[in-house]
Parts: C-alpha cells; sequence; structure tokens
C-alpha cells in the first residue's frame, strides 16, 4: 500500500489516477479561475501564480483558466462571459480568484475575495462589489486574505464559518536582504546621497501616491523610487515635478530589479488607503527595509515593531516619520532587524497547505465515498 501511495504521489502532476483493492486513489483536481496571472502583475497576479505553482508541488493536479486581457476595462467582464462556457465538472474543486465564476455553477466552488472594493467616488468599484457579494452569497466558502477583509465581510451578513483568512506568501529566493545589490543600483542611479524611499503598488487613486509626494516635498535631500503604473501616472509624475521632488520612476521591471531596488531604499512608504494584504509591505520587509503605512488590511497586527503605522491620509504624520527614521539610524537598524525577522513568517507553501486544508472541508460535503485524494504532505 505505502508503494502504490507513493507512485501515486509521483504522477500526480500527470493527474493520471489508479486503483489499489478496489480504492481509488488519484490527485486532487482544482481549477483556477484568475484574471490577473503571472509575477510581472500587481499583487493578485502573483497570488494565484505563485498558489497554482505551490499546491502542484503538494500533489494537487491544477489547472489556471486566465485571460491576457485583464489589463483592459473591457478585460475582466470579457473573462466573467468567457468562463461561462467552461465545462469544470471534472473538477473536485473550482477556485474563483475574484468573480471569474459568476456566471458558472459548481457545487464546491469557493473564492478568494481579496478586499472590499467600495469606493463611493468610483462606479466601477462599486460595480465589481456587487458582482463579487453576489458569487460570495452562493458558494460554498470565502479565502481571505486579512481579518480586515473578514470583518468586512462579517459587517455585511456572511457567516464566520464561510470564511477562512490565509495571508499571502512572498518569495525568499527573490526579495531577500542584500547589501551588494543595493550599492549597485544606488551607484548606477545616482542615489549615494540622497534618503531614499521607495513605494510599490498600481498608479491608482487609493494608494496614494500623491501623499508621499506632498510629505517628500517638506524633507530636503530625498529621493522618491516609485514602481508601478496605471491611470494616475501623468498626475503623480507632474506633481513631483511641480513639488520639486526628485523621482525615480520604474514600471513593467523584473523581480529581480524590483528586489535590488528595495535593497537601495532606505525605508518604504505605503499609502494605500484600501488593502486586502498587501504584497509589496512583506517583499519590503524581507528586504529588510522598515515601513511607514496607512492602517489599511492587517498592517496594524503585522508592521508594528517592523515599521510606523499611520492614520490613513495623514499626510504631516506621513513626513514627520519619515523625517524620524532620516536621522535615527538606531531606531531604524531595529525597524529593519524585526521587518527582516517578521518577513520569514510569510511563504508561499504555507499558504498553499492552508488553502489545501479549506479545499478538503469543502470536499466533506461530497456524496461519492470511494474516492480518496492524497497530496504530498500527506504521504511524507
Amino acid at each position: 500500500m505505502k508503494k502504490a501511495l507513493q507512485r501515486a504521489v509521483a504522477l500526480n502532476s500527470e493527474a493520471r489516477a489508479f486503483s489499489n483493492g478496489g480504492e481509488k486513489i488519484r490527485p486532487l483536481r482544482v481549477a483556477i479561475l484568475a484574471y490577473a496571472y503571472g509575477l510581472e502583475l500587481h499583487g493578485i497576479g502573483k497570488y494565484s501564480w505563485h498558489l497554482a505553482h505551490e499546491l502542484s508541488k503538494l500533489g494537487v493536479h491544477v489547472d489556471v483558466f486566465t485571460t491576457n486581457l485583464h489589463l483592459k476595462t473591457i478585460g475582466v467582464p470579457l473573462f466573467y462571459v468567457k468562463n461561462a462556457f467552461l465545462n469544470l465538472k471534472k473538477y473536485d474543486i473550482v477556485h474563483s480568484d475574484g468573480a471569474g465564476g459568476i456566471f458558472l455553477y459548481h457545487p464546491r466552488m469557493i473564492e478568494t475575495y481579496h478586499h472590499d472594493y467600495r469606493q463611493p467616488s468610483d462606479v466601477n468599484s462599486l460595480v465589481l462589489y456587487g458582482i463579487e457579494a453576489l458569487q460570495c452569497r452562493r458558494i460554498k466558502h470565502i479565502i481571505v486574505p486579512s481579518f480586515a477583509t473578514k470583518n468586512s465581510l462579517l459587517n455585511h451578513g456572511f457567516k464566520e464559518e464561510k470564511i477562512t483568512v490565509i495571508h499571502h506568501g512572498i518569495d525568499h529566493e527573490t526579495f531577500k536582504h542584500c547589501e551588494a545589490s543595493g550599492r549597485i543600483i544606488r551607484k548606477k542611479y545616482g542615489l549615494k546621497r540622497l534618503f531614499t524611499v521607495i513605494s510599490v503598488g498600481r498608479l491608482v487613486k487609493h494608494k496614494r501616491h500623491i501623499d508621499i509626494i506632498e510629505a517628500l516635498s517638506k524633507i530636503p535631500e530625498t529621493a522618491f523610487i516609485l514602481v508601478g503604473a496605471g491611470p494616475e501616472e501623468e498626475r503623480i509624475v507632474a506633481m513631483a515635478k511641480e513639488k520639486n521632488v526628485k523621482l525615480w520612476h520604474f514600471k513593467n521591471i523584473s523581480e529581480e530589479l524590483l528586489a535590488g531596488l528595495y535593497n537601495a531604499a532606505d525605508v518604504y512608504v505605503h499609502a494605500s488607503v484600501l488593502e486586502g494584504f498587501g504584497l509589496t509591505v512583506i517583499e519590503a520587509m524581507a528586504c529588510a527595509l522598515p515601513v511607514i503605512c496607512y492602517d489599511a488590511g492587517d498592517f496594524k497586527n503585522i508592521v508594528p515593531g517592523a515599521g510606523i503605522v499611520l492614520e490613513p491620509r495623514n499626510v504631516e504624520a506621513m513626513m514627520h516619520a519619515i523625517e524620524f527614521l532620516k536621522h535615527k539610524n538606531d531606531e531604524r537598524k531595529a525597524f529593519s532587524h524585526t521587518a527582516l525577522k517578521k518577513s520569514k513568517e510569510f511563504t508561499w507553501k504555507k499558504t498553499a497547505e492552508e488553502h489545501l486544508k479549506v479545499y478538503k472541508k469543502v470536499l466533506a460535503y461530497k456524496i461519492n465515498e470511494n474516492v480518496s485524494f492524497i497530496s504530498t504532505s500527506e504521504s511524507s
């Protein structure tokens, strides 16, 4: 029996099944619906990519259904419609990253709900929230990346037993402290004598990059590395020029260069007022950067000891926090040490293992008792 189990594990990636003593043993089959998928994308794209790959390492057969249209406004609704025609009956679990499964039915469908999308001034966000809320009410289980997102759902009538919090991980092979790469970047881009702030994220209104520029405009001898692209790009670049903020703007870069930019900076500032998890904050911490951020997502539980958490939209407090870390080297080093230590708690392997537990919980509802599912974690 042990050899048969080992053989099943070895064949999981090909999704082949065999019988042993009348009992069917095969890998768990999961379909992931991901409108954003890839390392070159924002946090949601990284999440779906790493989840699929780590689940595969655990012996799960994973198929990802995605589209190349996710960066265009029309791409998301087209993705929803396209998925309606998928035949997903062979899968034990259908995992919708967002509302990708709104127009299809599967008895064991779950969703990752990243954050409360509602922004009163943004019609698109209100529509998206309505779609996601509708899907969340008809599926088996909801995975959220933070307790803040869970509380948002509880406040809108969702049952606690239907929600599981699973934090994202990061790639520690890529995002790690490396003084040498930092020195190379600082020399290459002329940052040697400047106190350097970095911020990473889509250039959209709720990320509040304008707050960082406003704060830095009042602090001399500082540089601002901004990584990201989006509809607010022109406004942000123009504001930096108007306020005489030294701006180094990067977009569509590799993760290797991003890691180098983290290591070249002195502090990571995150001004977003709407977050599910905030993956870039953990990436920065893994590169030993102290963090200054607004109180969003679960930052008030993650960042203390590794940086400073501020009241949202308080630009003056942000300015004072940056100045404090600029002039207090010992405190900056202490935050840096704690940031590096805390970041090690977040791995994609751990994230995938927690997802697998949720899948098995949902499968408890399955009527067919003659199929056993195995994963590499169970066979060891």
